[in-house]
């Protein structure tokens, strides 16, 4: 058994990312001219009643590809395409109450920012800072409503839990970095999605199948009116494909995967592309014509990519620190800390300035997160034990500052949110080791089989008062396995429990570290997110029923399934 030093894992397995400046922010013409129009209108912005306390602007400029393919054709490719908008973020009142203020999810103000499409930049400025002027005054009057929605919802609601004030001031920050995007050579990428798309030939089983390649780089520009500066870059490049079909009795099943990158050559190559894609087929066969599960509780074995996605779920919204604050929020952890909160053997962190792990871009990256403050790594759970939470600059109790974690789109105002989640055992085993554990667990429990899942898309946790403080995820693939070690594809089953319960029943880790890359979506909207994990064995785990379809499967299968001349 391994002992693992956490902060060797940074050397042995990330690479993290503290970029220099590279250029100069004061000759940057988009933060000239927002700073100017902020200058220009606070003075008078900050006599009204209510008066503006704090404003900024962020502007981002997009350009965006895309292809898709489905059943041997393309059915949509946009190349180089570009646009510009930007968002304006006003708070009125004073940091102690103001216009952001949410007693409940419920509530019925809006979350929303003002957002303007924007003209470029260029010549004297003047198109540009018309729009930015529109945007503004259009904002700082919704926020003037707002705030009065707040005093409303304030007269009749009871003594908050706690009365932390509405915002805390950020620190003032310089910073900018300019970057070379990679290009990429869309007709080669489009004929491999083309040859790959020809496996599903012949294919009855497959109703639906896409194949895509997505590109979206560009600059984000943030100035505020207490004087920060910034220029980052973004981007974010993604390959992928995705196989579904439907069984007899109405189970939708599919296969996914998706490759992210930042330059041509992380790109997987066609071979092996193509051999991703005709495994993903055989598994959505095996889908197609397993057997049904029944409930059960049982051990369970999360390979490296379905423990990323439970910690994502299960543990990390609970981890935001906005929420600890919401009268309507479960608080599962929020008079935690210096508790044990999950099993001993494991530290979770949220890294966002953790570019690579293991040779793999972090969807999750970014140097400055939607407030104007530098990303840096948290250390949420040390040993099993709550240490900390995902701060905003919306304070709570004991924690009054912001770590780097306010993060949303571009259309609404950000919270708190996961970047780059990590979870790390302080105690790992070979993945082969691993699995001989389980199967000791399903003997010694005296259960008929246990289950091991390779996959999770997700599902939901519920969070709130109203509703059960639990969760229910959605295996993509599973296994029952035997207590001899044979495995079956089983379907039509989900993954049930409650975040306290089943973290604590963490037994073992693997040192197979694996990466999930995707979008969380919050009510700031869907940001990209990153998170890592190994392989664990839990003690238990429930299954229960698996919602599907009313309707048969298709009376005719797809004309392309009666094809043939796939790819060799």
């Amino acid at each position: 058994m391994k002992k693992i030093i956490v902060m060797s894992l940074f050397l042995l397995f990330g690479l993290s990312v503290f970029a220099q400046n590279n250029c100069k922010i004061a000759d940057e013409l988009p933060i000239k001219l927002m700073s100017a129009e902020i200058k220009r209108g606070f003075k008078t912005f900050k006599k009204q009643n209510p008066p503006l306390y704090y404003l900024s602007y962020q502007y981002y400029t997009n350009d965006w590809s895309n292809i898709l393919v489905s059943e041997g054709g393309v059915a949509r490719e946009t190349y180089d395409q570009q646009d510009a908008r930007v968002t304006v973020f006003p708070r009125v009142g004073s940091p102690a109450l103001d216009n952001t203020r949410r007693l409940t999810r419920g509530s019925s103000i809006d979350d929303s920012l003002t957002t303007e499409d924007m003209p470029a930049a260029e010549g004297d400025g003047k198109a540009f800072s018309t729009a930015l002027w529109r945007a503004t005054d259009t904002a700082i009057k919704k926020a003037q409503e707002d705030l009065d929605s707040v005093k409303a919802e304030k007269l009749t609601a009871p003594k908050r839990f706690d009365d932390s004030p509405d915002f805390a001031y950020p620190p003032v920050e310089h910073f900018c970095h300019t970057t070379e995007f990679a290009t990429f050579d869309y007709d080669k990428i489009k004929a491999m999605l083309l040859k790959a798309s020809t496996l599903t030939k012949g294919k009855k089983f497959i109703l639906d199948s896409d194949f895509s390649f997505e590109r979206e780089v560009g600059y984000r520009y943030f100035v505020d009116s207490r004087g920060t500066q910034l220029k980052t870059p973004y981007q974010e490049v993604r390959l992928s494909y995705n196989v579904a079909g439907k069984t007899e009795n109405g189970q939708e099943v599919s296969r996914y995967e998706s490759y992210d990158v930042l330059r041509p050559e992380e790109l997987p190559s066609e071979e092996k592309l193509l051999a991703d894609v005709r495994k993903s087929i055989d598994e959505l066969e095996q889908l197609v014509n397993a057997t049904e599960g029944e409930p059960l509780e049982a051990p369970t074995l999360l390979k490296g990519r379905a423990m990323a996605v439970f910690v994502h779920e299960v543990l990390g919204h609970r981890m935001e620190g906005h929420r600890q604050k919401m009268e309507d929020f479960g608080r599962t952890f929020t008079d935690k800390i210096g508790q044990q909160v999950v099993s001993p053997i494991l530290t979770i962190m949220d890294d966002a300035t953790l570019a690579y792990f293991n040779g793999e871009p972090m969807r999750g990256f970014y140097e400055y997160d939607e407030e104007g403050v530098k990303a840096r790594p948290v250390t949420l759970v040390e040993k099993g034990v709550l240490k900390n939470f995902l701060m905003s600059t919306s304070p709570i109790k004991n924690f009054q500052t912001s770590n780097g974690h306010g993060r949303g789109d571009h259309f609404t105002r950000p919270v708190s949110r996961m970047a780059v989640t990590r979870a790390i055992a302080e105690e790992t085993v070979p993945y082969e080791e691993l699995e001989q554990k389980f199967l000791q667990e399903i003997k010694r429990q005296n259960k008929p089989y246990g289950f091991m899942i390779e996959d999770l898309s997700g599902g939901f946790t519920m969070t709130s008062t109203y509703s059960p403080q639990a969760f229910k995820l959605e295996p993509t693939l599973m296994y029952r396995v035997y207590p001899d070690g044979r495995k079956e594809v089983v379907r039509g089953l989900d993954m049930v429990g409650t975040p306290q319960v089943s973290f604590n029943k963490v037994l073992a880790a693997a040192d197979d570290y694996e990466v999930f890359n995707g979008n969380c979506g919050a009510e700031s909207g869907w940001v990209p997110v990153s998170s890592i994990a190994p392989s664990v064995l839990l003690e238990s785990m429930e299954m229960e029923k698996k919602s599907k379809s009313t309707e048969k499967p298709p009376l005719l299968p797809p004309p392309y399934s009666l094809e043939t001349g796939a790819a060799k």
